[in-house]
């Protein structure tokens, strides 16, 4: 038995001209994928940015030397500027 999205698609999909219906058939596949593969990119990248941030969590708490989260600002933290008198 037929889903109701699928009857639909055939419903609307009769009412084309049929020299349409097999590009908008193939550009309704390919539709289909691109969000598929745009989904699995997304899932990908979200988890190697977890196992980034797990590593790099895991890399503070070992120092466990009294250091804030402020220290490890990298290249945005301020430049130390030299003192005047």
């Amino acid at each position: 038995m037929a889903s109701g999205k699928s009857e639909i698609f055939e419903f609307v999909l009769q009412f084309l001209p049929d020299w349409i219906q097999m590009p908008a058939l193939g550009l309704f596949v390919l539709v289909v994928l691109v969000s598929w593969g745009i989904k699995l990119r997304r899932e990908r990248i979200l988890r190697r940015a977890v196992r980034g941030a797990v590593a790099a969590h895991g890399e503070l708490r070992q120092q466990g030397d009294g250091t804030r989260g402020a220290d490890f600002l990298g290249s945005y933290a301020p430049q130390n500027q030299p003192e005047r008198r």
